[in-house]
């Protein structure tokens, strides 16, 4: 990461410290109930485990009910220990299943920091509006809790989105921080939580209802996250060679039937070999994400990328004509060069280069059998002629004439 990141980092990090001091001498004359604090940890922890990612990427997080509903209920302090403890579970569980989330140390330090500073700004707008906080459903309360949970969701998603941004150096737009649907999600499942406590003060037995919809919610996001995972490729979540080949082969038609062109690119590693002997394997894995991270940021929206295997993609490029084809070709390979690829075996980035063979249809084929063999022919020779270059099919047809 940047400097700047490091130090917005730092920021964050202070003041969520501050919150959690501050929590201890303000906001904090509620009455400690030790069942509910055990209870919303508990469920919070568990939620935690079974977390889905809905459709446009937005990761489904049904702890969020509890955590409000530890906001509502608990003296604030109690609600910072709640935050705590629950982190500090997840990460420990995501190390002992060596999960790939939560690899960098710094990341559940900011989101404990994220979570501190948000519950304490939504806290003291919610007990300064409502000051009977035994009452629930009068309309000042109704009122003191949206604003409350907006506030919680607004300060969540702009501290993080502001990380994005500048670690990433994606924009806020790409960040998805401000998106209006990742933003109602959380506001909803807020709602909930705050539906929870009230629940709870009337039966805490009552709160396992509150469970089941969140259960039956992530059984449902489940089914598609399923199906996207038979569909892709683990390592890159690029498209597995069946689906690209699905989904290619129904561009093909279609450009058939309305005499649209397509490019058609094989994308090969230099050297890949090499670089898993000299890195090691992990390191080897580093490097095909980051290319396939370049490979989704050089495509269009309906352009369409998969993993063949090994160090091989495959790009397909639709409606597009023979000469922007082989921009876009040399476009990727330049990408692919000028990147630097940060692994944990090396003290300095790798850098990587890529050969790559272009085919056209319908000038090198009508089908995708006869588009990957023309393709990978052009790959041989942009391999035998030294690598790091980009060869169109006619080239080599001319050249074998």
């Amino acid at each position: 990461m940047n400097k700047r990141a490091w130090y917005y980092i730092g920021i964050v990090y202070s003041l969520g410290l501050i919150s959690i001091v501050a929590s201890f001498v303000t906001l904090s004359s509620i009455a400690f109930e030790p069942q509910a604090f055990f209870v919303f940890t508990l469920l919070a922890v568990v939620t935690q485990l079974i977390d889905a990612e809905a459709p446009h990427h937005q990761l489904y997080s049904p702890h969020l009910v509890f955590f409000f509903a530890g906001l509502i209920l608990l003296p604030l302090p109690v609600y910072m220990g709640l935050i705590v403890v629950s982190h500090l579970v997840e990460w420990i569980h995501k190390r002992l299943t060596d999960s790939p989330n939560l690899r960098v140390w710094y990341i559940q330090p900011f989101n404990i920091a994220t979570f501190s500073i948000a519950g304490f700004a939504a806290a003291l707008l919610y007990r300064t509006l409502q000051a009977d906080t035994t009452v629930f459903w009068s309309n000042t309360a109704i009122v003191a809790v949206a604003i409350a949970a907006l506030a919680f969701v607004l300060t969540n998603h702009v501290l993080v989105g502001a990380a994005l941004v500048l670690a990433r150096g994606v924009s806020w737009k790409d960040s998805g921080a401000l998106d209006r649907n990742n933003l109602q999600s959380d506001l909803f499942l807020l709602l909930m939580g705050y539906l929870t406590a009230v629940v709870w003060t009337v039966n805490p037995w009552l709160v396992a209802i509150a469970v089941l919809p969140l259960v039956l919610i992530q059984r449902a996001l489940m089914i598609p996250q399923l199906m996207r995972d038979a569909q892709t490729d683990s390592k890159t979540s690029l498209w597995n060679a069946s689906h690209f080949t699905k989904l290619v082969e129904a561009e093909l038609e279609r450009a058939e039937r309305f005499n649209h062109p397509m490019g058609l690119i094989v994308v090969d590693l230099d050297h890949f070999k090499l670089c898993n002997d000299t890195y090691g394997h992990l390191a080897g894995d580093v490097v095909l994400q980051a290319v396939a991270g370049i490979i989704r940021t050089n495509l269009r929206e309906y352009d369409i990328a998969g993993r063949f295997g090994g160090e091989e993609f495959v790009v397909a490029l639709i409606e597009t004509d023979p000469e922007e084809a082989l921009r876009s070709a040399e476009r990727l390979r330049q990408a692919i060069e000028a990147a630097r690829i940060e692994v944990r075996t090396s003290v300095t980035p790798i850098q990587v280069t890529a050969s790559l063979g272009l085919a056209c249809f319908p000038t090198n084929g009508v089908t995708l059998e006869d588009l990957t063999h023309s393709a990978d022919e052009a790959l041989y020779q942009a391999k035998a002629q030294g690598r790091n270059r980009v060869v169109c099919a006619s080239e080599v047809l001319v050249s074998k004439s």
